[in-house]
């Protein structure tokens, strides 16, 4: 449970950030993780975006962190055999930092083709001046013990890159979120906020593994005119997909984006099923065009979000585009990736693993009186170092591995 110190100090901080109410005020938009978050990435898994999170390297704040998390709910007996990035998406980070909602930059990763177990994939990784290089994926094993994260460094720019099987970085009690929004629906203006409780903190995402996809690239890389810079993850796929007589799937014409996310996430808990589709795999400038805020601000009123609360999301998802905001210039330090209170996603300091996001957002949709599923921490510590996910879990306790064959 949170502690009474903890809640004074998240309200006083909720308060605070009210008294700004302009679009430098954090951007909360979803009651949900972006997990299954519409009937397409249902389907497609292996495009669906499970979360993503950008903040300054807590050692070097000169340095730009990038996750993307896809392909979520992977239990640990079967990583083995799906740690298999799919070789048709193209996973991309859309950067705006001139403050225009269409994107000035992206950051593309594709994957070679991959069979899983003891092969690893080939990523080329372009950047945004068009330059590239290659890496490999981190093999997952049925171990006890993962293999350590496989990173390459770009000699050239700089640039770390890791991708393979993590521990799910994000943690919320999804049950009762789910129970909430649907009690919403079926209540508007009367949500049931009781049924956060009543599970009493179980982590939905405990246990679970995900795909991951990380950067670490110099800050300057990415700076523009803008004094914030914004991010949002996509995969996409292009519009032709032939299957040869081999089996062999070949892509061709424009890419289309299939999931995508800025903050944490509006398809689950503010956009309602018959859009969900269509705003998975539409894009920031749609947002600015005020496509969906007739959809969301019916959703903020359902739960009982009043004006000047429901404003301030408005502001931040319909303005400027589904995008995750960072100011270069909020400090970031601490374990984890960062857990500064002066640092992280209250203070546009971008979301970091630590932010306990759930509970701030239901707080502010709940009108800065505090509102939690009780899951404040996530049910492995993160790495106090690049790619600070945490290790995956693994399907053997130690003394009951398999045999040294499969090491």
């Amino acid at each position: 449970m949170i502690s009474r110190k903890s809640t004074t100090a998240l309200l006083g901080a909720l308060v605070s950030i009210a008294a700004l109410a302009v679009w430098l005020a954090p951007p909360v938009r979803t009651v949900a993780s972006n997990h299954i978050d519409s009937p397409i990435s249902t389907q497609e898994r292996g495009a669906n975006i499970t979360d993503d999170w950008a903040f300054l390297d807590p050692n070097d704040n000169s340095k730009l962190v990038l996750i993307m998390g896809t392909q979520g709910f992977i239990i640990p007996g079967e990583h083995f055999g799906m740690s298999i990035f799919d070789p048709h998406l193209r996973y991309r980070w859309m950067i705006s930092n001139s403050g225009n909602p269409q994107p000035d930059e992206n950051i593309d990763v594709t994957y070679a083709p991959g069979v899983g177990r003891l092969t690893a994939q080939t990523a080329t990784i372009t950047l945004p001046d068009g330059k590239h290089f290659t890496a490999q994926t981190t093999i997952a094993t049925q171990m006890a013990q993962p293999n350590p994260p496989d990173i390459t460094t770009d000699p050239a720019t700089g640039v770390k890159f890791f991708a393979g099987v993590m521990d799910d970085p994000f943690f919320l009690d999804d049950t009762g979120a789910n129970l909430f929004v649907a009690s919403a629906t079926m209540n508007p203006g009367h949500p049931d906020k009781s049924v956060l409780g009543r599970r009493g903190g179980r982590d939905t995402y405990a246990g679970f593994n995900t795909l991951i996809t990380a950067l670490e690239l110099p800050l300057s890389m990415l700076k523009g005119s803008a004094p914030k810079i914004g991010f949002e993850a996509a995969t996409q796929r292009q519009a032709i997909q032939t299957a040869g007589d081999d089996g062999a799937i070949t892509g061709s014409g424009e890419w289309k984006t299939v999931d995508r996310e800025g903050f944490p996430l509006v398809t689950n808990g503010l956009i309602p099923s018959p859009l969900k589709d269509k705003f998975a795999t539409s894009n920031p400038e749609a947002d600015a065009q005020g496509v969906f805020k007739a959809a969301i601000m019916a959703s903020l009123k359902a739960v009982g979000t009043d004006d000047a609360h429901a404003q301030m999301v408005l502001d931040t998802t319909v303005t400027h585009g589904d995008y995750l905001f960072l100011d270069p210039k909020v400090p970031n330090s601490g374990r984890g990736g960062g857990n500064n209170p002066s640092g992280g996603i209250l203070k546009n300091g971008g979301r970091r693993l630590e932010d306990v996001t759930p509970t701030l957002v239901f707080t502010l949709l709940n009108n800065g009186q505090l509102l939690t599923d009780h899951v404040v921490k996530n049910d492995k510590a993160f790495r106090n170092q690049f790619p600070f996910v945490a290790d995956p879990h693994q399907p053997n306790a130690p003394g009951h591995e398999p045999s040294p064959f499969f090491q």
